[in-house]
């Protein structure tokens, strides 16, 4: 069989093309460090490495919205506890107001303080959080209370996802907070603003049986407040529990994310090496083989 010059040509133009080809892959593999950079690099490695980075996706999704949580959480616990320093304020006045040492004036001039009590206990009831009210439930976007101290929220408890089908709790139920439920009201318990204004009205009217009474209803306000704080610190515990447990589940995801698609570099060294060998070698031996002259091609 008569090779002729113009199949010479052709065979080793592929064979050059080929080994630039090979050279260019490996370089690109120790240039961008990664071994499978398209479907058709190892289309077992793609697939894997398509489901690797929406499960990590996944889990950044979750961590905000533990962010999220953890940021209304704390949020909450600073006002709660505000007002809770505020209860304990309202107390000690109560309980100083309530000795015969002090006179109708000194209870006249402590009332003011208790009213400023109450402004900023309505205040740190309207507390926001990117732009909605912690303690309003599903009502967020309106105030919570008013500027008289009514409840305007609802019951509802906000649940955001932060693992994988698992729901939790991250705010607190405002009406618990500000109103009393049933079982309150029929021991005698008011709401919180109505408590402090028994207390504010019974030192404008120098009525001690209606201070002390109010006394004891600011404790049970306090009462009150301390287990919502606890209420704030167990979900907050458990948010941080799930949060360090995702970010352990994503460094074990990116590290075979790694393992999957990041090139061995001293295999892609030595493989550039190689083809760039190869490369070499095939075009010395082009020269060497073909004739350059346009009749030994024509032929």
């Amino acid at each position: 069989m008569r090779i002729s010059e113009r199949l010479r040509y052709e065979t080793v133009s592929n064979r050059i093309n080929n080994a630039r080809d090979q050279n260019a892959q490996a370089m690109e593999e120790l240039a961008s460090q990664r071994r499978v950079e398209k479907l058709s690099d190892d289309p077992i490695a793609a697939s894997q490495i398509i489901r690797y980075r929406d499960n990590i996706e996944n889990l950044r999704q979750l961590q905000t919205n533990i962010e999220y949580s953890k940021g209304f959480l704390e949020r909450s616990e600073e006002a709660l506890q505000a007002i809770n320093n505020n209860l304990i304020r309202a107390k000690e006045l109560s309980v100083a107001m309530s000795n015969d040492t002090y006179d109708q004036n000194s209870r006249e001039a402590t009332a003011r303080e208790i009213r400023e009590i109450l402004d900023e206990v309505i205040q740190l009831g309207n507390t926001t959080f990117n732009g909605r009210y912690v303690f309003g439930g599903f009502r967020n976007q309106t105030p919570t209370l008013s500027l008289d101290g009514d409840f305007l929220g609802d019951d509802g408890i906000v649940h955001l996802e932060v693992s994988p089908g698992n729901f939790r709790p991250v705010s607190l139920n405002g009406r618990d907070v500000f109103e009393a439920n049933p079982d309150e009201v029929a021991k005698g318990h008011f709401n919180m603003i109505t408590a402090l204004n028994l207390l504010h009205d019974g030192m404008v009217s120098n009525d001690k049986d209606q201070m002390h009474k109010a006394m004891y209803e600011v404790e049970h306000q306090l009462d009150k407040t301390s287990s919502g704080l606890a209420s704030i610190g167990a979900m907050a515990n458990a948010l941080r529990e799930t949060g360090n447990r995702l970010s352990g589940d994503e460094i074990i995801l990116r590290e075979q994310l790694s393992k999957a698609q990041d090139a061995d570099i001293y295999h892609s060294t030595s493989e550039f090496k190689r083809t760039e060998a190869v490369l070499q070698g095939t075009l010395m031996a082009s020269t060497k083989l073909l004739q350059p002259s346009l009749l030994n091609f024509l032929q």
